[in-house]
């Protein structure tokens, strides 16, 4: 079981699925797309076999963008957690992360 969650989004997160040779050379998948704000808690997990993705290794990739003020992102992946937390207040893609993983089906 492939398991992504979501506790923090602050402002935007996106995270897609892109097929890893041999799988290679189609489209990529979008899996989520979180807008949030004021560092408020989100709650979001989801199993990419169960429902997205056929089997297969992709590199999953979280890309996390900031509308201003504070910036927060936190993402589990099979139990491995990728986080970013930032107070700067710079716009626009403030972090990005891809990780390859397999799904079963």
């Amino acid at each position: 079981m492939t398991q992504l969650s979501v506790s923090k989004c602050d402002n935007e997160l996106y995270v897609i699925a892109i097929p890893v040779s041999p799988n290679g050379g189609t489209a990529a998948v979008e899996v989520l797309h979180i807008s949030s704000g004021y560092n408020d808690p989100v709650n979001y997990s989801i199993n990419l076999g169960s429902v997205l993705v056929p089997g297969g290794t992709y590199s999953i990739t979280m890309m996390g963008i900031n509308w201003g003020g504070p910036a927060a992102f936190a993402v589990n992946l099979n139990g491995t957690p990728y986080t970013f937390s930032d107070g700067s207040g710079k716009l626009g893609l403030v972090w990005n992360q891809s990780v390859n993983v397999t799904v079963n089906r």
